[in-house]
């Protein structure tokens, strides 16, 4: 029996998930509920990118973004 997971806050939610990776069905709640005015990030196709990528991320862990 699945948990209700309209029930848990987004943090409870998305600590489940990554606990239960294979539940797919609460992967799709929590995508349901991302903000839809993130900002989105294409998938790296080149080391490039994915250098590019990771000083966005390091950037944003350490607060200049």
């Amino acid at each position: 029996m699945n948990p209700n997971y309209e029930q848990m806050s987004f943090t409870e939610l998305r600590a489940y998930v990554i606990e239960n990776r294979e539940d797919i069905e609460a992967l799709r709640f929590l995508m349901s509920k991302r903000d839809p005015n993130s900002p989105k990030y294409p998938t790296p196709l080149t080391e490039a990118d994915m250098q590019a990528q990771m000083e966005i991320i390091r950037r944003k862990l350490n607060g200049e973004l």
